[in-house]
């Protein structure tokens, strides 16, 4: 137990089990396509309930297993309005639209983090484990702040502090080969620090968000979120990340260089032969292949890193605690498995990757504490059903618990 739970009485500890099969799984996928198929893509709400009706429904802890109320018609509907709105915003960019266009589209995006806390209200609401729900409540105001106003706030102040920086730096340094490379080298290492420091101020803020506003039946959640920690997390998976970064340029720096100072020479016919253009291909996709394998230790460095500190952060009820006994390693292996055995069957092994991936999270996901101590009562909240919910339940239709 951390020193952030000390309060925190632990008197046991059982993690989750998940008995899903993954040729039950396979069968249902099956089923699921074709019928997508055939209705040209109508199903797909449906399909996607189904499959996480399945994955809820075969998911126990400490005897009880969960169910997942959703319906697909709710995702359908929200998914129409959301498919509307999308082609309006192209047709209104394509046509060049009128002024009161514009504001309409604007008024909802404004409304989208209002949205998307209904939405998830709704998830959590048709969740259950022994007959008690979850529930969500979020301001509007809070979640406009976390979704856009903090993003757009951390965005504009890269605008201009790059607006700045460029214009003094066109003024002050003469623009040459050596200059250029550094200023690129400069801004690229910019670009990665205030790209971490703005992930891990979302994510503090989204995780603070989420638990500090659900609850189960008439019990809440609590979690003391760092965005100090948040924000290392991400900085450790940037530093995972950066060799391969170094490498990269490493094998494209010549050529890259070449081609920059015959373009600030004005000369415009090819400087390179046919073989050394087959060498910079090749090179291209060397930095392809290191950037994908970089990226992947990178993200799975800050999931698991990063699952495990909320985890270790998260109490219900101020008695229950959990813990991810996730490890990268672990994890990275799990991926690789579960990758080839998807792309080596053509998909078809797709299924059976998804059951071992859940059985994988399941089995180190742990909850501290008494649980039948706790007097659980379900909450009197019910679903709401006006048109604004309607329009809203499958805006976030994935949020997992």
């Amino acid at each position: 137990m951390s020193e952030q739970q000390g309060c925190t009485e632990v008197n046991y500890s059982r993690n989750l089990m998940f008995h899903g099969l993954g040729k039950e799984y396979f069968r249902l996928c099956i089923v699921n396509f074709l019928l997508i198929i055939v209705t040209l893509g109508v199903f797909a709400p449906w399909a996607f309930v189904r499959s996480k009706k399945y994955l809820y429904s075969h998911t126990e802890l400490s005897g009880s297993r969960f169910s997942y109320n959703v319906t697909g018609s709710s995702i359908f509907i929200s998914w129409v309005f959301a498919g509307v709105f999308l082609l309006s915003l192209y047709m209104s960019i394509y046509h060049h639209a009128s002024a009161p266009t514009w504001c309409l589209v604007a008024v909802v995006i404004l409304f989208l983090p209002w949205l998307m806390m209904r939405s998830i209200r709704y998830q959590m609401q048709s969740t259950m484990l022994n007959n008690v729900r979850f529930n969500f409540k979020c301001s509007g105001l809070k979640a406009w702040w976390v979704v856009l106003g903090c993003p757009a706030l951390l965005f504009a102040v890269l605008y201009f502090i790059c607006l700045i920086t460029m214009s003094v730096v066109f003024i002050v340094i003469s623009i040459n080969l050596k200059n250029m490379m550094i200023i690129i080298a400069i801004c690229v290492m910019f670009g990665f620090f205030w790209g971490g420091l703005v992930q891990g101020i979302t994510s503090a803020l989204w995780l603070r968000l989420l638990f500090n506003r659900l609850s189960f039946g008439k019990q809440k959640f609590s979690a003391e979120i760092s965005i100090r920690k948040c924000t290392r997390i991400i900085f450790g998976g940037i530093l995972v990340l950066l060799p391969f970064m170094v490498a990269i340029v490493g094998l494209n720096l010549s050529w890259l260089i070449k081609a920059l100072s015959i373009t600030m020479s004005g000369y415009v016919e090819s400087p390179y032969t046919l073989s050394e253009l087959e060498s910079i291909s090749s090179m291209i996709k060397i930095s392809y292949y290191l950037y994908f394998f970089g990226a992947v230790l990178c993200w799975s460095y800050i999931y698991v890193t990063l699952r495990g500190y909320y985890f270790n952060s998260v109490v219900f009820s101020e008695k229950i605690a959990f813990r991810s006994t996730l490890t990268v390693i672990g994890f990275i292996i799990q991926l690789v498995i579960n990758s080839l055995l998807t792309v080596c069957t053509l998909g078809f092994g797709y299924p059976w990757a998804r059951v071992r991936y859940c059985r994988y999270l399941a089995s180190n996901t742990w909850v501290d504490g008494d649980l039948d101590a706790l007097d659980l009562q379900d909450h009197d909240d019910k679903i709401a059903a006006d048109i604004v919910s309607r329009i809203s339940c499958g805006i976030v239709p994935d949020i997992s618990l």
